[in-house]
Parts: C-alpha cells; sequence; structure tokens
C-alpha cells in the first residue's frame, strides 16, 4: 500500500498556513533569531574545538546542552499548559539573549575557560527546554487543524534554511570578526522575535481555575496518557532511538572537517549547512501533502534512510559527496520529525498539549547521552566508525518499531473475537 496518495501532492497549498497573521509573525519572527542561533552554535563547537582538540570533550559539551531537556523536559510541558504563552516566550527570549550577551564578553576579554562554556551551555539548554515546547504548542492554536501539518514542515523548514544560512555566515564570520563577533550577532538577533513577539496576538489557551490539579499530578497526567496511546507511544520511542545514537552525529562535524576532509572552519561550515539543504526540501514537500497515509510506516521508513546516508557520508572522504549524503541526513530526518510532530499535535488534546509535546521533544535530551557514546566509541575506534555504527543502531531502532506494529495487528482481531465472546 503507497503511503502518499496519487494526486496528494499539491504544490498551490505550500504555503498555505502563511495566509494567517499570527502564524506569519511567528514564522518570520523567529527564522532571523534562529540564523543566529545556528551561527553560535557552530561559533561554540569550534571554540571548543580549538580550545581543547579533544572529540570527547565536543561530546561533553553536548551532553550538558541536551542533558536539560532530559530532565526538565516534562517540567517544562506542564508550565506550558499553566502560564500565558507571550509572558513565557518573552522570558525564554530574554534569558537566552543574556546568556549570548555574557557568553561574547567572555570570549571577547579573552577570559573564556572550559568549565565556562559548560556552565553557560547548561543554561541556554534549560531556557530553551522550556521555549521550543511553547513556541510548539502555540502554532496548534494559530492555524487550522487542515493546515496543522503545512504549519509543522514550513515552520521545520525555515529552521533548516538557518541552519543553512547560520552556518554558511557562521564559516566567513569566524575567519573575519572571530568567535567574538559570531557571538555578538546571536545576542542581536534576539531583538527580532522579542519585538514580533510584543505585536502578536497571541489567543489566551488556558484560565487557571481554584480546582486545578496540582503541579506535580499534571507533570505525571502527561506520563499516563502516553502510556495509554499505544501509537504515540511507538512514534516517540522511535525518535528517541534516533536522537539517542543518530543525531549526534552533528556534534562531530569540526573532526570530519579537519582530521577527515583537512579543511578548516569554512568546510565545518558547508558541512553544517548541508543537511539544512536537504531539510529545506523535504520540509517543501512534506507541507505541499494534502494526504499522507500510515503515518507510523512514513516515519519508519524515513528512519531507515537517514541509517543509510548517515553510514555512506562516515565512510565518505570527498567534500561533495560528504555534503550530498548530508543533505540525504538532513532530508530524511526533518521527514521523521514533522509527520512525528503532526501524529502528535492531532492525536494529543489541548489540555494536555504542552505535556505531550514536551515528552517528544525530550528526544533532543537523549542528545547528551548520544553525545557521549559517540565520542566514547570515537575515541577507540575513531570518529568515522563510530558514525557507522550510530547508523547501524538507528536502522534496528525502526525495524522494532516495525515488528511490534506488526504484532499489534496481528493480535488485533484476537482480541475483538475475545471481546465478542465476553459479551
Amino acid at each position: 500500500m503507497a503511503l502518499i496518495d496519487r494526486g496528494s501532492v499539491n504544490l498551490s497549498r505550500t504555503l498555505n498556513s502563511l495566509r494567517h497573521r499570527n502564524f506569519r509573525l511567528l514564522f518570520f519572527g523567529t527564522s532571523l533569531s534562529q540564523m543566529g542561533d545556528f551561527i553560535q552554535a557552530m561559533a561554540q563547537s569550534w571554540l571548543v574545538w580549538t580550545l581543547t582538540g579533544s572529540p570527547f570533550l565536543l561530546g561533553v559539551v553536548g551532553f550538558c546542552q541536551a542533558l536539560p531537556r532530559l530532565l526538565l523536559g516534562a517540567v517544562g510541558g506542564a508550565i506550558v499548559d499553566r502560564v500565558e504563552r507571550r509572558r513565557l516566550l518573552l522570558s525564554t527570549q530574554i534569558s537566552a539573549m543574556a546568556q549570548a550577551f555574557i557568553f561574547w564578553a567572555l570570549v571577547y576579554f579573552e577570559t573564556i575557560q572550559f568549565w565556562h562554556v559548560i556552565v553557560l551551555v547548561l543554561f541556554l539548554g534549560t531556557v530553551n527546554t522550556v521555549n521550543q515546547t511553547a513556541r510548539h504548542s502555540l502554532i496548534n492554536n494559530l492555524v487550522p487543524r487542515e493546515d496543522l501539518m503545512n504549519a509543522i514542515a514550513l515552520n521545520s523548514s525555515m529552521a533548516n534554511l538557518a541552519k543553512i544560512i547560520g552556518p554558511s555566515i557562521g564559516g566567513v564570520l569566524i575567519g573575519m570578526i572571530g568567535v567574538a563577533g559570531c557571538l555578538f550577532v546571536n545576542a542581536v538577533s534576539f531583538l527580532t522575535i522579542i519585538a514580533t513577539l510584543v505585536v502578536m496576538e497571541i489567543p489566551t489557551l488556558r484560565v487557571k481555575t481554584k480546582d486545578e490539579a496540582p503541579f506535580w499530578q499534571e507533570v505525571t497526567d502527561g506520563y499516563q496518557f502516553l502510556r495509554g496511546q499505544r501509537r504515540l507511544f511507538s512514534i516517540i520511542l522511535l525518535t528517541y532511538g534516533v536522537a539517542l545514537v543518530g543525531t549526534p552525529y552533528t556534534r562531530f562535524l569540526p573532526v570530519f572537517a579537519t582530521d577527515v576532509l583537512h579543511a578548516g572552519p569554512s568546510t565545518f561550515g558547508l558541512l553544517l549547512a548541508a543537511p539544512g539543504i536537504g531539510a529545506v526540501i523535504s520540509g517543501v514537500g512534506i507541507a505541499s501533502l494534502t494526504r499522507l497515509r500510515r503515518r507510523t510506516h512514513f516515519v519508519a521508513m524515513s528512519v531507515y534512510a537517514f541509517s543509510l546516508f548517515l553510514i555512506l557520508f562516515s565512510f565518505s572522504r570527498s567534500l561533495p559527496l560528504s555534503m550530498l549524503f548530508l543533505m540525504l541526513v538532513g532530508a530524511s530526518n526533518i521527514a521523521i520529525r514533522a509527520v512525528a510532530n503532526t501524529v502528535v499535535q492531532t492525536e494529543t488534546p489541548p489540555e494536555l498539549l504542552g505535556r505531550i509535546l514536551s515528552l517528544f521533544f525530550m528526544d533532543k535530551g537523549l542528545w547528551s547521552f548520544g553525545t557521549l557514546f559517540i565520542g566514547s566509541v570515537a575515541h577507540v575506534i575513531g570518529t568515522p566508525k563510530a558514525i557507522a555504527v550510530s547508523g547501524l543502531c538507528c536502522a534496528l531502532a525502526a525495524s522494532l518499531l516495525l515488528y511490534q506494529q506488526r504484532q499489534a495487528r496481528e493480535a488485533q482481531p484476537v482480541e475483538n473475537l475475545n471481546r465478542r465472546i465476553a459479551q
């Protein structure tokens, strides 16, 4: 059975969700800020690599930046379901801007040390844990349901376009104005999203009542709901598997740029931008779909594609081939996340959306362990072979999902028969 129906691709509806003013403001307001984020991410990785020369310490930084998502993800989701969105988003953006200015000052005045980087990335990871959930849960209320997958795919495409432009600019800026200059550019870019949030008309999504459940009970409610939804639970588990051993490959691109391809920061910028190119193309394609059948299978097939191209990248010693494989890795990854995100948002009640989305985005918290795992394996067998092992593990995770789905389908007729006999 085909996953995509004939005639379901309609390019005329690719930009449908941008007809809605508030989503349009969110879309364009975050785009410039995200470009700054990726400039800082590149500058940060390059700074750590030049300071330490250690793939393992690159993994440690990735661990610290992602760890708050894993430890505080569910708590952040409960906060999103309770607090007024404009105030929450303004608070997180101002906090992130302050972090960027402090980072810039430490580098500019040449007082930066490795432990400073650890503290700063832990703080930013905590802020982003709340910010990302709040921003994505807002999309659900800015567009009608029929435009939801379109809005999510376009939002992902813009984020990945920023991933192309940001590192490309960052590679040039590091050579022109240094790491400190890149950090300053990111700090200033936050003014765009802050101004956008001020002028947006954000709907009131929840009013707190006197008989509202205790905070920790609300956190628990999110877990209990997810455990009772087999389809959602399976998809989120698969994204966890990919995040644990697959997507942390980006933390080790400085190693490929210098030790494998024998180049400098400009090549590093190209390697960072390549997955974004593929992701933008893939995101636009998904945004053009009017129907998508068997979404769980679509996600699993996308994971297989991600695994294959990641393994091919690990064996490449040519810059053009490496960029091609990374483009296909990025295209597969955005297909996984956009469709999985759509399933989560369409099958979750509005009052639980913040908590379930926070659990979905906790997969990025697993990067913390994934970067340590890949860094440790890379220390023993080399970074390219460690990335190949990561790809194989992702393929195994997709196989387990498909096997579990098959078992569930085969068990369903028996359950129905038992139910009829009991009646």
